[in-house]
């Protein structure tokens, strides 16, 4: 899909920006011109590499994108007792191109101003969720509800930081 000059300067910030905060060299854009994801390769604090990709809808920045948890295989995740990820108790929404799509942002509260940056950022909590729930076996939303509640997911001064001006 072509992106109206709007989109590309927007998608222009959001290069940058990413470029700054993730590193040029973790971040990998796919079809930029066309259907267009970004995958950003993020670290865990147990050092487990991972790569999350953004599937970039038509109207972006107008609607909320959708975040996977690519694997090598192109796979879904996978509990720590090998069953299935469990939609609303584990933040996802079943798999898109094979792999587990997951939770970050309400349809309902999202806003045009949000970046890329902030999702890769909130799927970086996932993710962290995954492994703790790996090593306890508690539901990943019991590690997800301890991080909003007490807020130290994004500090508001990071997050106004991060927030494009259009």
């Amino acid at each position: 899909m072509p992106w109206s000059a709007s989109q590309q300067k927007r998608l222009a910030i959001e290069k940058q920006l990413l470029e700054a905060y993730i590193g040029g060299n973790r971040v990998t854009w796919i079809d930029p011109t066309g259907d267009t994801k970004v995958e950003a390769r993020l670290t865990c604090s147990n050092n487990k590499e991972y790569t999350l990709r953004i599937y970039l809808p038509q109207d972006f920045p107008n609607s909320v994108p959708s975040m996977i948890v690519k694997t090598t295989w192109m796979t879904e995740l996978k509990k720590r007792n090998g069953s299935d990820l469990d939609g609303h108790d584990d933040h996802t929404y079943g798999s898109q191109d094979g792999c587990t799509s997951i939770c970050h942002f309400r349809a309902d509260l999202w806003k045009d101003d949000n970046t890329l940056f902030q999702i890769f950022m909130k799927g970086l909590i996932w993710l962290e969720a995954y492994e703790a729930h790996l090593r306890t076996g508690y539901n990943l939303s019991k590690y997800l509800a301890d991080i909003v509640s007490s807020r130290r997911f994004l500090s508001p001064a990071f997050s106004r930081k991060m927030r494009v001006q259009i």
